[in-house]
Protein backbone atom coordinates (compact mmCIF):
# COMPACT_ATOMS: atom_id res chain seq x y z
CA UNK A 1 0.00 0.00 0.00
CA UNK A 2 1.08 3.87 -0.30
CA UNK A 3 1.75 4.14 2.99
CA UNK A 4 4.44 1.19 2.72
CA UNK A 5 6.00 2.81 0.27
CA UNK A 6 5.74 6.16 1.51
CA UNK A 7 8.07 4.30 4.64
CA UNK A 8 10.28 3.99 1.77
CA UNK A 9 10.88 7.21 1.33
CA UNK A 10 11.16 8.10 4.76
CA UNK A 11 14.12 5.64 5.67
CA UNK A 12 17.68 5.59 4.48
CA UNK A 13 17.74 2.48 3.23
CA UNK A 14 20.32 -0.02 4.36
CA UNK A 15 20.49 -3.27 5.20
CA UNK A 16 23.61 -5.06 6.02
CA UNK A 17 25.82 -7.05 8.85
CA UNK A 18 29.20 -5.21 10.66
CA UNK A 19 31.16 -3.64 8.24
CA UNK A 20 35.02 -4.77 7.81
CA UNK A 21 37.44 -2.40 10.51
CA UNK A 22 38.33 -0.34 7.48
CA UNK A 23 35.30 1.07 6.72
CA UNK A 24 33.42 3.48 8.49
CA UNK A 25 30.44 1.42 8.56
CA UNK A 26 32.32 -0.34 11.15
CA UNK A 27 32.32 -0.08 15.04
CA UNK A 28 34.54 2.18 15.84
CA UNK A 29 36.01 2.64 20.05
CA UNK A 30 35.58 6.34 19.36
CA UNK A 31 32.16 7.30 20.80
CA UNK A 32 32.61 10.88 20.27
CA UNK A 33 31.93 11.24 16.35
CA UNK A 34 29.13 9.84 14.22
CA UNK A 35 28.46 7.93 11.11
CA UNK A 36 26.47 9.92 8.71
CA UNK A 37 25.11 8.12 5.82
CA UNK A 38 23.52 10.25 2.84
CA UNK A 39 21.41 8.80 -0.09
CA UNK A 40 19.51 8.84 -2.75
CA UNK A 41 16.49 6.78 -4.07
CA UNK A 42 14.48 6.02 -6.74
CA UNK A 43 11.42 3.96 -6.61
CA UNK A 44 8.05 3.41 -8.32
CA UNK A 45 4.78 3.30 -6.36
CA UNK A 46 0.78 3.04 -6.79
CA UNK A 47 -0.51 6.85 -7.54
CA UNK A 48 -2.68 6.36 -4.07
CA UNK A 49 -3.75 3.21 -2.16
CA UNK A 50 -5.71 1.11 -4.29
CA UNK A 51 -4.53 2.34 -7.76
CA UNK A 52 -3.10 0.11 -10.49
CA UNK A 53 -0.77 3.30 -12.23
CA UNK A 54 2.64 3.55 -10.99
CA UNK A 55 4.43 6.60 -10.45
CA UNK A 56 8.09 7.73 -10.05
CA UNK A 57 8.96 9.24 -6.60
CA UNK A 58 13.26 10.40 -6.64
CA UNK A 59 13.84 11.11 -2.94
CA UNK A 60 16.82 11.56 -0.43
CA UNK A 61 17.60 9.20 2.78
CA UNK A 62 19.70 9.93 5.61
CA UNK A 63 20.65 8.24 8.55
CA UNK A 64 23.31 8.11 11.31
CA UNK A 65 24.80 6.74 14.69
CA UNK A 66 27.23 7.13 17.00
CA UNK A 67 30.79 5.66 16.07
CA UNK A 68 31.24 3.00 18.24
CA UNK A 69 27.46 1.28 17.48
CA UNK A 70 27.62 -1.44 14.88
CA UNK A 71 25.07 -1.23 11.58
CA UNK A 72 21.80 -2.48 11.73
CA UNK A 73 19.41 -4.58 9.76
CA UNK A 74 16.62 -2.37 7.96
CA UNK A 75 14.83 -2.54 5.51
CA UNK A 76 13.17 0.59 2.89
CA UNK A 77 9.52 0.36 3.55
CA UNK A 78 9.86 1.45 7.47
CA UNK A 79 9.32 4.64 9.18
CA UNK A 80 12.16 7.29 10.04
CA UNK A 81 12.39 5.72 13.86
CA UNK A 82 15.39 6.71 16.76
CA UNK A 83 15.51 4.10 19.08
CA UNK A 84 15.57 5.13 22.42
CA UNK A 85 15.96 1.99 24.24
CA UNK A 86 18.24 -0.19 22.24
CA UNK A 87 19.79 -3.44 24.35
CA UNK A 88 19.81 -6.89 24.24
CA UNK A 89 18.47 -7.42 20.56
CA UNK A 90 15.46 -5.26 21.39
CA UNK A 91 14.94 -1.42 20.42
CA UNK A 92 11.63 1.00 20.53
CA UNK A 93 11.23 4.39 20.21
CA UNK A 94 9.10 7.18 18.18
CA UNK A 95 8.55 6.88 14.54
CA UNK A 96 7.37 9.17 11.84
CA UNK A 97 5.99 8.41 8.51
CA UNK A 98 3.97 10.36 5.72
CA UNK A 99 1.63 9.44 2.87
CA UNK A 100 1.41 11.31 -0.21
CA UNK A 101 -1.66 13.56 -1.10
CA UNK A 102 -4.18 12.09 -3.53
CA UNK A 103 -6.06 14.48 -5.98
CA UNK A 104 -8.90 13.70 -8.56
CA UNK A 105 -6.60 11.78 -11.58
CA UNK A 106 -6.79 8.60 -12.39
CA UNK A 107 -10.03 7.32 -12.20
CA UNK A 108 -10.99 9.58 -9.35
CA UNK A 109 -12.99 12.44 -10.69
CA UNK A 110 -15.42 13.45 -8.16
CA UNK A 111 -14.23 11.63 -5.21
CA UNK A 112 -13.10 13.38 -2.21
CA UNK A 113 -9.42 14.26 -2.25
CA UNK A 114 -6.91 13.27 0.98
CA UNK A 115 -3.97 15.73 1.94
CA UNK A 116 -0.64 15.32 2.21
CA UNK A 117 -0.86 12.54 5.73
CA UNK A 118 1.88 13.14 8.36
CA UNK A 119 2.16 9.98 10.77
CA UNK A 120 4.22 9.86 14.27
CA UNK A 121 3.65 7.04 16.59
CA UNK A 122 6.02 4.66 18.05
CA UNK A 123 8.40 1.27 16.84
CA UNK A 124 9.14 -1.60 18.73
CA UNK A 125 11.51 -4.55 16.92
CA UNK A 126 13.53 -7.57 18.15
CA UNK A 127 16.48 -9.34 16.42
CA UNK A 128 17.53 -12.74 17.15
CA UNK A 129 20.77 -14.91 15.79
CA UNK A 130 22.06 -12.10 13.53
CA UNK A 131 19.60 -13.16 10.86
CA UNK A 132 15.93 -12.54 11.86
CA UNK A 133 14.30 -9.66 12.92
CA UNK A 134 10.74 -8.64 13.39
CA UNK A 135 9.69 -4.92 13.84
CA UNK A 136 5.60 -3.13 14.69
CA UNK A 137 5.30 -0.04 13.98
CA UNK A 138 2.15 2.21 15.36
CA UNK A 139 1.45 5.47 14.05
CA UNK A 140 -1.32 8.19 13.85
CA UNK A 141 -2.13 10.57 11.14
CA UNK A 142 -2.22 14.42 12.57
CA UNK A 143 -3.26 15.60 9.27
CA UNK A 144 -5.06 14.22 5.92
CA UNK A 145 -6.31 10.79 6.65
CA UNK A 146 -6.26 11.76 10.06
CA UNK A 147 -6.38 7.55 10.50
CA UNK A 148 -4.55 5.06 13.40
CA UNK A 149 -2.56 2.65 11.50
CA UNK A 150 -0.01 -0.20 12.03
CA UNK A 151 2.34 -1.73 10.20
CA UNK A 152 3.89 -5.50 11.06
CA UNK A 153 6.85 -7.35 9.14
CA UNK A 154 9.08 -10.01 9.55
CA UNK A 155 12.47 -10.42 8.28
CA UNK A 156 14.79 -13.31 7.17
CA UNK A 157 18.32 -11.50 5.94
CA UNK A 158 21.67 -13.74 5.18
CA UNK A 159 25.18 -11.56 4.16
CA UNK A 160 27.15 -13.75 1.49
CA UNK A 161 30.71 -11.51 0.51
CA UNK A 162 29.49 -7.93 -0.82
CA UNK A 163 25.54 -9.15 -1.21
CA UNK A 164 23.37 -8.90 1.61
CA UNK A 165 19.74 -10.53 0.69
CA UNK A 166 16.51 -10.13 3.01
CA UNK A 167 12.75 -11.21 2.71
CA UNK A 168 10.24 -11.24 4.77
CA UNK A 169 5.94 -10.85 4.81
CA UNK A 170 4.19 -8.08 5.55
CA UNK A 171 0.55 -7.04 7.23
CA UNK A 172 -1.21 -3.81 7.78
CA UNK A 173 -3.99 -2.27 9.91
CA UNK A 174 -6.03 0.62 9.79
CA UNK A 175 -8.91 1.70 11.13
CA UNK A 176 -12.47 3.17 9.85
CA UNK A 177 -11.15 6.61 9.62
CA UNK A 178 -8.36 5.57 7.11
CA UNK A 179 -10.53 3.18 5.54
CA UNK A 180 -12.93 5.97 4.81
CA UNK A 181 -10.17 8.50 3.93
CA UNK A 182 -9.09 5.87 0.88
CA UNK A 183 -11.79 3.66 0.41
CA UNK A 184 -15.40 4.75 0.99
CA UNK A 185 -17.28 6.13 -1.76
CA UNK A 186 -19.90 8.49 -1.23
CA UNK A 187 -23.66 8.43 -3.70
CA UNK A 188 -22.99 11.69 -4.62
CA UNK A 189 -19.39 10.82 -5.13
CA UNK A 190 -20.37 7.99 -7.30
CA UNK A 191 -22.69 10.20 -9.22
CA UNK A 192 -19.96 12.43 -10.28
CA UNK A 193 -17.52 9.63 -10.99
CA UNK A 194 -19.91 7.56 -13.29
CA UNK A 195 -17.99 4.49 -12.93
CA UNK A 196 -17.64 3.94 -8.72
CA UNK A 197 -20.38 2.47 -6.32
CA UNK A 198 -21.21 4.02 -2.96
CA UNK A 199 -19.41 2.27 -0.73
CA UNK A 200 -18.72 2.39 3.27
CA UNK A 201 -15.41 1.07 4.03
CA UNK A 202 -14.36 -0.50 7.53
CA UNK A 203 -11.06 -0.37 9.25
CA UNK A 204 -8.94 -3.93 10.02
CA UNK A 205 -6.33 -5.52 8.32
CA UNK A 206 -6.21 -3.73 5.32
CA UNK A 207 -3.46 -5.85 3.23
CA UNK A 208 -1.01 -8.94 3.56
CA UNK A 209 2.02 -9.56 1.64
CA UNK A 210 6.15 -9.15 1.25
CA UNK A 211 8.96 -7.26 0.87
CA UNK A 212 12.94 -8.57 -0.44
CA UNK A 213 15.89 -6.57 -0.64
CA UNK A 214 18.97 -7.03 -2.28
CA UNK A 215 22.09 -4.57 -1.35
CA UNK A 216 25.47 -4.57 -2.41
CA UNK A 217 28.53 -3.28 -0.76
CA UNK A 218 30.05 -1.50 -3.63
CA UNK A 219 33.33 -0.50 -0.88
CA UNK A 220 33.31 -0.15 2.60
CA UNK A 221 31.77 2.48 2.74
CA UNK A 222 29.46 2.93 -0.83
CA UNK A 223 26.30 0.32 -1.02
CA UNK A 224 23.46 -0.08 -3.27
CA UNK A 225 20.12 -1.91 -2.87
CA UNK A 226 17.42 -3.24 -5.46
CA UNK A 227 13.86 -3.47 -3.57
CA UNK A 228 10.71 -5.34 -4.31
CA UNK A 229 7.43 -5.36 -2.61
CA UNK A 230 3.70 -6.62 -3.45
CA UNK A 231 0.77 -6.35 -0.78
CA UNK A 232 -2.84 -7.74 -1.27
CA UNK A 233 -5.83 -5.27 -0.18
CA UNK A 234 -7.84 -7.38 2.29
CA UNK A 235 -10.88 -7.13 4.12
CA UNK A 236 -13.26 -4.24 3.81
CA UNK A 237 -10.87 -1.93 1.97
CA UNK A 238 -9.82 -4.76 -0.46
CA UNK A 239 -13.90 -5.22 -1.28
CA UNK A 240 -13.92 -1.25 -2.50
CA UNK A 241 -15.11 0.04 -5.86
CA UNK A 242 -11.65 1.74 -5.90
CA UNK A 243 -9.10 -0.56 -6.08
CA UNK A 244 -11.67 -3.16 -7.84
CA UNK A 245 -13.31 -0.68 -10.87
CA UNK A 246 -10.80 1.96 -11.31
CA UNK A 247 -7.29 0.16 -9.68
CA UNK A 248 -6.43 -2.84 -8.42
CA UNK A 249 -6.09 -4.77 -5.03
CA UNK A 250 -2.28 -5.80 -5.99
CA UNK A 251 0.06 -3.04 -4.69
CA UNK A 252 3.51 -3.21 -5.65
CA UNK A 253 6.37 -1.39 -5.30
CA UNK A 254 10.19 -1.60 -6.41
CA UNK A 255 13.11 1.07 -6.47
CA UNK A 256 17.17 1.65 -6.08
CA UNK A 257 19.19 3.75 -3.67
CA UNK A 258 22.69 4.58 -3.36
CA UNK A 259 23.82 5.10 -0.02
CA UNK A 260 27.69 6.72 1.24
CA UNK A 261 28.40 6.98 4.65
CA UNK A 262 30.78 9.15 6.11
CA UNK A 263 32.60 10.08 9.54
CA UNK A 264 32.14 13.06 11.72
CA UNK A 265 33.24 13.95 14.88
CA UNK A 266 30.74 15.22 17.61
CA UNK A 267 31.12 19.19 18.01
CA UNK A 268 29.02 19.79 20.69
Amino acid sequence: MLAAAAGIFASAAHAADEQPAASVGAPRKDSESYIVTLGAMGAVAPSFPGSALLRPYPFPTIGFRKADEPERFSTPDEGFGIPLVDKDGIRMGPVANFVFRRGNRDGLYGVHQVGLTHEIGGFAEYSTLDHFRTRAELRQGIDGHEGFVAALGADFYNKASAFTLSLGPRLNFGNNAYANSYFSVSPGEAELNGRLQPYQAQGGFTAAGGLATIRYDITPNCNATVFGGLQRLTGSVGASPIPNLIGSRDQFTAGLSFNRSFEVQKFW
